[in-house]
């Protein structure tokens, strides 16, 4: 069987390892991912959606197989990221994304600990993005590996991947987190300890009057002021469906993330 050369190579996958080939931002982006385990889904969108720098280096912090870098480089074309997943696996699909999307230029993936990453990443990015393992250890862990390690981590907390972010982000650099929202206080803290300030805080609410499920908070490096809540995102109509707002951010658009002390 003849295969296209212009298309890159499967990699090699644990047996155990089943894919399927799915897409992103209204088929813009094209993303293989295991069948089973973690799966990319929204939270990788809106997390990618928050970043509105038009030039400089980003940090994807536990990228997995990509989703939210891909998402990026889909839409701020000028940027270079660097995609950090300790999974040898998800590593490898990461790259397969970034080679079958065209970006494999503008996107490096390092495999590696987030708390034992190269130093010479130490302070070099405008931008570090994550969506973290961010539900509580002593929740029920998932039976699937990935998807454990995804939701709660393996061997770190929240803690450990906010010292991480502010570590790899320049002076004055943005930090963008998705988390769950019963978990935010806690992650301003931690961040407030490490030396991240002028915190954004953006809800995201699954349904029109419900109580918010995840939040983006985003913060910057070095800098101390009061924070601010923004209007937030109303994710889906009380039918299940996308909200006007979302289906924008689902295709590609990009959120409002501005301190009002900042807006012009």
């Amino acid at each position: 069987m003849m295969t296209d050369p212009q298309q890159p190579a499967m990699p090699s996958l644990p047996d155990d390892v089943a894919v399927t080939h799915d897409h992103l931002l209204d088929k813009q982006v094209q993303i293989t991912q295991p069948k089973t385990g973690y799966r990319v889904g929204s939270d990788a969108v809106l997390a990618a959606a928050s970043l509105t720098a038009r030039r400089g280096r980003v940090l994807d912090l536990g990228a997995g197989v990509g989703g939210i870098s891909l998402c990026i480089a889909h839409r701020l074309q000028s940027l270079q990221i660097t995609a950090v997943e300790i999974d040898p696996t998800a590593a490898a699909l990461a790259r397969y994304n970034a080679a079958i999307n065209g970006v494999h230029q503008r996107i490096r993936v390092v495999e590696a600990d987030i708390t034992a990453m190269p130093a010479v990443m130490a302070g070099s990015f405008d931008h570090v993005v994550s969506n973290p393992p961010y539900h509580h250890k002593a929740g029920t862990r998932p039976r699937h590996a990935a998807r454990a390690m995804a939701h709660m981590g393996a061997d770190t907390d929240l803690r450990d991947w906010v010292k991480a972010a502010v570590w790899a982000a320049k002076p004055r650099g943005r930090i963008s987190f998705i988390c769950r929202a019963d978990r935010a206080a806690e992650l301003i803290t931690m961040f407030d300890a490490a030396g991240a300030g002028e915190t954004v805080l953006f809800p995201l609410w699954s349904r029109p009057m419900s109580p918010a499920s995840r939040v983006i908070i985003q913060l910057r490096k070095a800098v101390v002021g009061p924070g601010a809540v923004l209007p937030g995102l109303v994710v889906h109509n009380d039918d299940g469906n996308f909200t006007e707002a979302a289906r924008h951010i689902m295709k590609g658009g990009a959120l409002y993330l501005v301190h009002p002390a900042r807006a012009k």
